[in-house]
């Protein structure tokens, strides 16, 4: 009787805290995305503007996109040393921080809040948000790879832009980054304020990323090349990573059905395949929406993590004793 309280209470605990509310990081981030986005718009119109997400620096130091660096070297067919430094520290970047740029800085986080019809891009966690232990034992690839990069649509279009770049001579993908074309929109929109220049380009643009965001879901997720360019570095990332308090975790310790944080991932990874060695984190953002979610604040960003802890689940029908724990 006095466990069938406690997972009342756990129930309801999970419940009055739905996976998609309560997203307090969210604000932070969408403040910081705005933040970089004013500070590329005042910079285009003063001496002291350090560029933008797509070429910025300080100085003779100017540092390129990753993607653009790498397809400006395809484009050139040579070694570009500035591009090489930009790949380099883009690189020693993702090691330490992981994919964060795709959370905290990309315009497409402003551009989600303004095109309502572009939330859909958080959306491929509803794929594997359903896919609990019993569940990954049955899929025909699992729900990741323990070793290695989950290689999806994102990492064919990686390859077709870099193909594309080969063979018309100049960085195709560029002319529909929703990066470059959100920068691009706001020096227009700024020029069109300030200075009444009227061009094609001030409706053509908004449309094609209108296009892209909100007719062609899931775009960062599905489609974005220069995130699968990320994840294939970031799977060497080991610091400030989602870890589990398997004391906390109410799933681990109470067999509670409580899956928020697999349902708000909008990478939708399983915390509990990470620690069980079923998948990486090499495509986690950052975005902190599962630490935000979880009901019992089991899950923290440490610097460090102490390793990776096997994570326990227990079956509701069970006793709650400690030799019933099973490893996951």
């Amino acid at each position: 009787m006095a466990r069938k309280g406690e997972e009342g209470k756990a129930t309801e605990a999970v419940e009055s805290r739905a996976p998609h509310g309560a997203l307090k990081t969210a604000r932070v981030r969408f403040a910081v995305a705005v933040g970089v986005l004013a500070l590329a718009a005042v910079g285009y119109f003063t001496a002291t503007g350090m560029g933008n997400a797509c070429a910025g620096g300080w100085g003779d130091l100017v540092l390129l996109c990753p993607l653009g660096a790498l397809t400006a070297m395809v484009a050139q067919h040579a070694i570009i040393p500035q591009a090489v430094v930009s790949l380099v520290l883009a690189a020693a970047v993702l090691l330490v921080g992981g994919r964060f740029f795709c959370s905290w800085v990309c315009p497409t986080v402003v551009l989600g809040k303004v095109l309502p019809s572009s939330r859909g891009l958080k959306a491929r966690g509803d794929e594997s948000a359903g896919c609990s232990e019993a569940g990954c034992a049955a899929c025909a690839r699992g729900c990741g790879k323990a070793r290695g990069v989950k290689l999806d649509s994102r990492h064919a279009i990686l390859a077709a832009a870099v193909v594309s770049t080969l063979i018309f001579g100049f960085p195709v993908f560029c002319l529909v980054c929703p990066v470059g074309l959100t920068f691009a929109g706001v020096l227009l929109v700024m020029r069109l304020f300030a200075f009444g220049e009227v061009t094609w380009a001030v409706l053509a643009i908004p449309a094609i990323l209108a296009v892209e965001l909100a007719l062609l879901p899931r775009w960062c997720q599905n489609i974005c090349p220069l995130g699968a360019l990320q994840s294939l570095v970031a799977v060497g990332n080991r610091m400030f990573v989602p870890t589990v308090d398997r004391e906390s975790c109410l799933k681990a310790t109470r067999g509670v059905s409580c899956d928020a944080c697999v349902q708000v991932c909008p990478e939708g990874i399983n915390l509990h395949d990470v620690a069980a060695g079923a998948t990486t984190l090499a495509d986690c953002t950052k975005c902190r929406d599962c630490a935000d979610v979880c009901p019992a604040g089991a899950i923290s960003f440490p610097l460090l993590p102490k390793g990776t802890p096997k994570i326990s689940t227990v079956s509701a029908s069970e006793p709650d004793e400690p030799g019933d724990l099973r490893e996951a």
